[in-house]
């Protein structure tokens, strides 16, 4: 019964990591769109914006000192947070089995 309970656990991994590929390429698609330029969309970027992507490339890992540009830095971004969530999953998974074995 435990076996069982281990490959549904399996097959449900193998669900969810699909799901979360198919959102990661939904999320490089959205940030690679690029709307029409406008006149005003020309004129340099504002320092806010500057400040915002440098925190950015503070939060994720080995991004300080690389210049891959925009595109580079939101897809390092989607990638970065879809690997903290499977590690979440895979924390909460490991707390649940070592759970139910612990009861047993």
């Amino acid at each position: 019964m435990g076996g069982a309970t281990l490959e549904g656990q399996i097959k449900e991994s193998i669900w969810v990591l699909m799901r979360r590929q198919r959102a990661r390429r939904a999320l490089v698609k959205k940030i690679m769109i690029r709307p029409k330029k406008s006149p005003e969309a020309t004129r340099r970027p504002s320092r806010a914006i500057h400040r915002r992507v440098k925190t950015l490339k503070e939060l994720l890992p080995n991004t300080k000192s690389s210049s891959q540009g925009l595109d580079g830095l939101f897809t390092q971004t989607a990638d970065y947070i879809l690997a903290l969530e499977r590690k979440v999953r895979v924390m909460q998974t490991m707390v649940q089995v070592l759970t139910q074995t612990d009861c047993v």
